[in-house]
Parts: C-alpha cells; structure tokens; sequence
C-alpha cells in the first residue's frame, strides 16, 4: 500500500468514527425528548389520580348534587392552590364542576337499587373521563398550557447542614 492509499484508508475509517459519533448524539438527543415525554406523562398521570382522589373523597358523604358540587369544588380549589377570587379561576372552576357532577351521578347510580347495567341510555351517569377530558382541553385551549401543569409543586431544595 502506497502512502496515499493509507491515508484514504485511515480517512474512511475517520468519516465512520465522525458519522457513528453524529448518529450517537442524534440519539441521546431523542432519547432525552422521549424521557420528558414519559415523566410528563407520569407526572400528570399523578397529578390527575390526586386531584380525583380529592374530589372523590370530597363528595364521599354529601346527599344531594348541589352539596356535592360545593364540597367538590371547595376540594379542587384547595388541590389547584386557588381562591376563585379572579375570574379566570371562577371560570375555571364553573368548567370543572361537571366532572364533580359526573362523580356525584356515577356515586348515586350505584347506591341505589335501581342501578343496574341495562339502564337506559339517558339515565347513565356522565363518563367521569370524558368530563375531565373535555375540561382539560377547554383549559389547554383558553390558558395556552395544560391543566396539570397547574399543580405542579416546585420542590426546595434545602442545603444540607450538618450541626456539630
């Protein structure tokens, strides 16, 4: 081999090197993007269990819908760390209280012995998900950003101290 065949060996081999370390980064770039995608996910999957839980547990004794509202609502503020003193959270809360009524309907559908599987149509109680589905996209749409983001709680990080 000549010199300059060496040479366009060597360079082959470094052209690989660099494109096998572009490929690398592309990768890791994708891998990162995918990663927050998953702890969003979860992280509002979380965020949405909690807040239910909470309104759930809320209407849990309440005897009529008006008062299962009221308590539910009284629940989302509290979880949401809002007042409904503007009038962007009134509304926000006005668009949730379907969902409160949503539990409340499917809470008395199986309380009484009347519930039953083949119940009509129109006496069904409203589909919790779909409620809280509708509400979130309203809220992405109006706030530009979603519902979850909302609640989440920036965690302080505390210097460690150590006491002699």
């Amino acid at each position: 081999m000549t010199t300059q065949q060496l040479s366009a060996f060597l360079d082959d081999f470094e052209r690989s090197a660099h494109e096998a370390s572009v490929n690398e980064e592309n990768y890791r770039r994708e891998i990162a993007v995918r990663l927050k995608e998953l702890a969003n996910e979860r992280a509002f999957g979380f965020r949405r269990l909690n807040l239910m839980r909470t309104v759930v547990a809320a209407i849990q004794d309440c005897e009529t819908e008006d008062d299962a509202v009221v308590r539910g609502s009284a629940a989302f503020l509290r979880e949401v760390g809002w007042s409904a003193e503007n009038e962007s959270q009134q509304e926000s809360l006005e668009k949730f209280q379907p969902v409160i009524r949503a539990c409340w309907q499917m809470k008395q559908a199986g309380t009484g012995d009347e519930a039953s599987d083949d119940a009509k149509p129109e006496e069904k109680p409203a589909d919790i998900g779909k409620q809280l589905s509708e509400f979130e996209n309203w809220f992405g749409n109006a706030r530009n950003g979603p519902f979850l983001s909302v609640l989440e709680r920036e965690i302080v990080e505390l210097p460690l101290v150590e006491i002699c």
